[in-house]
């Protein structure tokens, strides 16, 4: 017998088994997966990448000195506080901040880091018209520095869970009297949306500057007179803060501009949360399969 020859007959009249599906049946599942992510995501509240972080209008690894008349809406934590400024509180102090807070500042840290750029703009002074005025939302990178000086407006575009993220390689200095707001805001923007800025090293806040988001640092923070984080918070895992009569206004834990964002799978890196509009995009293109599979079926 010659067993090549019989192989050969055989691999020709092979055929892969394949499990047949319906077009009506396909379109169904996709319909039904679009509805369930959409309903999944409308139903369900805001979370954020700060785990633990995130009920912290102010942390602080290290030491934490106020010289100035400070208001702080939410928690307060660091490892030990100094100065001789006043301090009105609406919220809890914690000293020192625990092992779960540090690990999560780490995490959401490393998390933006690693994120995908949409544009580099080293050497670019953000508030400045040679630079940048208005930004709409994406992942800013600076290699090494950054500065704020002027006024810097974030422009929503009316999207939801729209998200601004400042990934600065060092520093990142604002002049006095800088200021970042925003226009064309979605409904719920303060928990559904997410501004970010990412520190390498040292941040320092010039006098009565006016910031949005959330402040997150590699080493210190070193606040002016008067300056503000409104709808917003300034977090260190390891580092030092030192306040000058300063006003902080979080909102709440899953608030203050801290959405947008996920952990993706419960890993370490972070993806951003589509619009409600691509889910129900998704669930409108299972419908249309559905009707042109139906109708071809009954034209049969």
């Amino acid at each position: 017998m010659n067993t090549q020859s019989s192989l050969s007959a055989a691999h020709r009249n092979f055929r892969p088994a394949t499990a047949r599906v319906s077009p009506g049946r396909a379109a169904r599942a996709i319909g039904i997966l679009g509805l369930v992510c959409l309903s999944g995501h409308a139903g369900r509240a805001q979370t954020t990448i700060l785990g633990s972080t995130g009920g912290y209008a102010v942390m602080a690894g290290s030491t934490l000195t106020n010289n100035g008349a400070t208001t702080i809406e939410g928690n307060l934590g660091a490892a030990n506080f100094a100065g001789s400024g006043s301090l009105t509180l609406t919220g809890t102090q914690v000293s020192p901040i625990t092992v779960q807070n540090q690990s999560d500042f780490t995490k959401a840290f490393d998390g933006l880091v690693a994120m995908s750029p949409t544009a580099n703009l080293t050497g670019l002074v953000l508030g400045t018209s040679s630079g940048a005025t208005v930004l709409t939302p994406g992942v800013y990178h600076f290699d090494t520095t950054a500065q704020l000086t002027g006024s810097l407006v974030l422009d929503a575009q009316n999207q939801s869970n729209a998200v601004w993220v400042f990934q600065i390689g060092s520093t990142f200095t604002t002049a006095a009297n800088a200021t970042v707001t925003f226009v064309n805001l979605a409904a719920n923007s303060s928990a559904a949306d997410g501004v970010f800025w990412q520190v390498g090293t040292a941040t320092t806040i010039g006098a009565d500057t006016t910031l949005a988001g959330n402040l997150l640092g590699g080493t210190t923070f070193d606040f002016g007179t008067g300056a503000t984080i409104s709808n917003g918070r300034a977090l260190t895992g390891t580092g030092t803060i030192t306040l000058g009569g300063n006003a902080f206004d979080f909102v709440g834990p899953d608030s203050g501009y801290s959405g947008g964002l996920a952990f993706v799978g419960g890993g370490n890196v972070i993806s951003a949360i589509p619009e409600p509009a691509t889910y129900a995009l998704l669930a409108g293109m299972g419908a249309l399969v559905a009707a042109i599979a139906r109708r071809r079926s009954l034209a049969r």
